[in-house]
């Protein structure tokens, strides 16, 4: 019976699958997504929310906003996303019942950055 050591690639950016497999790399897709718990700031929950422009008359959704969660306790960044189209954002890999305060970045620079305190990762 052969040991075979499997190597698993978690770059933060898209690599060349040639160059991958040359180094031994098997390329596989996944159907779930891959949560790796790091730390005790990582885990199973999730932050979910929408940006959206509120004036006098009416709310309209905010798309690419640059969303930022950190955790309440320390200030630490945890992780960064930008909202979609419609303004969702969807951040995973965070331990489950972390307090953490969200802060959204207007990317045109137009508003100030907004922020939403105490939520808690489900």
């Amino acid at each position: 019976m052969a040991i075979k050591l499997m190597r698993i690639f978690l770059g933060g950016y898209t690599p060349s699958a040639e160059k991958m497999e040359e180094k031994g790399y098997l390329i596989r897709r996944l159907i779930r997504p891959l949560i790796l718990v790091s730390n005790s700031n990582h885990g199973l929950g999730q932050i979910k929310g929408i940006t959206t422009e509120d004036d006098a008359d009416s709310t309209r959704l905010f798309p690419n906003a640059q969303v930022c969660v950190f955790k309440k306790s320390t200030r630490e960044l945890l992780w960064e996303t930008k909202s979609k189209a419609n303004g969702d954002y969807h951040i995973r890999n965070i331990a489950v019942g972390l307090e953490c305060f969200v802060v959204a970045f207007d990317p045109t620079r137009e508003y100030n950055a907004v922020i939403e305190d105490a939520v808690v990762a489900k």
